[in-house]
């Protein structure tokens, strides 16, 4: 053999070694890969986990003048964390009765309320991830807080079958619930210079001034709620926190403000 064609063998040899790196690190990054005593590629299809159904409520046009809202069920899968979130669900969808049975006591009321819900459904590498919203319009005149939101999530590790906590989340993405509770102290607790908000337990008004000087005492207090006030999800491939910016201010201070729903993408 020949320097000429010993060359040529070793960099055909390299070029076909790529490209089979490159497929395989595709296989690996976007189907998943699963080890169950041997080797084999799974490729995850999010229609074996997740039906979506619509809901009538023909019935309630004297109340609702629009109600668009859909159920999730979980296939195929039977665990704590499924059970928890079909339950969640349930209370969420429960709502639209119960404004109903309580708007429905007034007298010439008009319809002008509506419900909606969102769905997010998706399987980024071996993780499910879906997210269940409801967006609920209430009448104004009855309701102080006419815009409410109400939210709920699941993520399920295929490979395993094993429901996926927000500190697994956590660690997969390598953040913690200090660097991220310091982040949401300074864009949503740390208000603007020239206003004022009542402390929730003294009554007493703080400016910025007085909230900066309680910064690890506020990040403390978020740390210890995480897990009640930001739900944790993942979205094409990103780490996704949301949460209400009203129930997340209610921690520490009794100066109200509207729902406003915050959706944060970290990676």
């Amino acid at each position: 053999m020949t320097d000429k064609t010993a060359k040529g063998l070793v960099i055909g040899a390299s070029i076909f070694l790529l490209l089979v790196g490159v497929v395989l690190y595709y296989i690996f990054d976007r189907q998943g890969y699963a080890n169950s005593g041997k080797s084999n590629f799974v490729k995850y299809d999010i229609n074996d986990y997740v039906e979506v159904s619509s809901l009538t409520y023909d019935s309630y046009s004297d109340v609702y003048n629009n109600i668009k809202v859909s159920k999730v069920n979980i296939k195929n899968i039977d665990n704590d964390g499924v059970k928890t979130f079909i339950h969640n669900e349930d209370n969420i969808i429960g709502y639209i009765t119960g404004y109903y049975n309580e708007i429905k006591q007034k007298d010439s009321y008009t319809s002008s309320s509506s419900a909606v819900s969102s769905i997010k459904k998706q399987i980024n590498g071996t993780v499910l991830s879906v997210l269940y919203r409801i967006d609920f319009e209430l009448d104004p005149i009855y309701f102080e807080d006419s815009s409410r939101s109400y939210i709920t999530v699941l993520n399920i590790d295929l490979a395993t079958g094993k429901s996926l906590t927000t500190d697994n989340l956590l660690l997969k993405y390598n953040y913690t619930k200090e660097y991220i509770s310091d982040k949401i102290f300074i864009e949503d607790i740390l208000i603007p210079s020239d206003q004022i908000v009542i402390d929730k337990s003294t009554n007493i008004s703080l400016t910025r001034s007085d909230i900066e000087r309680r910064k690890s005492e506020y990040i403390d207090r978020i740390v210890s709620e995480f897990d009640n006030i930001i739900k944790v999800y993942i979205d094409n491939n990103n780490l996704t926190l949301v949460y209400d910016k009203k129930e997340l201010n209610s921690l520490f201070f009794s100066t109200d403000i509207d729902t406003n729903i915050k959706t944060r993408y970290l990676r």
